[in-house]
């Protein structure tokens, strides 16, 4: 699974979150340039590990965060509260994706600094590599004689 496929994911899982608030919240690019548009929620892939366990297994940490910037930024709680609902109930069991369901390792964790909340979600991947060489038994070989 690539790290695209899995921005797709929370991505559509945050959409459906979203619209499961009522808060009416869009899900905008991460252009910091620009004014905060209100309401909107901003997917950030933040920084991760990738390691490899043994010849045949590798092991990938990816932490996304999750911005939700409320309708009214002095008085969000109502909007935050929906919200951080919203996303629990979503993510509860797991970030759905095309391979699967991949499991949040510590759940999702929800902070509110200046009125904006942030959820983080904290992904544990094991996957498998694909044998690049030849099987001992498929190995082919020629003798020369001397």
């Amino acid at each position: 699974m690539t790290l695209l496929e899995l921005n797709r994911a929370v991505c559509a899982q945050v959409k459906a979150a979203s619209l499961a608030s009522g808060t009416g919240a869009e899900l905008v690019a991460e252009d910091v340039s620009r004014p905060i548009i209100r309401p909107s929620i901003k997917v950030e892939l933040e920084d991760g590990t990738d390691a490899a366990l043994s010849m045949r297994a590798s092991e990938q940490k990816v932490t996304f965060r999750i911005y939700f910037f409320a309708r009214d930024r002095h008085r969000p709680k109502l909007d935050n509260l929906a919200m951080r609902e919203a996303l629990s109930d979503s993510f509860r069991s797991g970030l759905d994706t095309a391979e699967g369901t991949v499991p949040i390792d510590d759940g999702i964790s929800f902070t509110v600094a200046d009125g904006v909340l942030t959820a983080t979600l904290d992904l544990l991947l094991e996957q498998e590599t694909p044998e690049s060489e030849e099987l001992m038994d498929t190995l082919n070989t020629s003798w020369e004689e001397s």
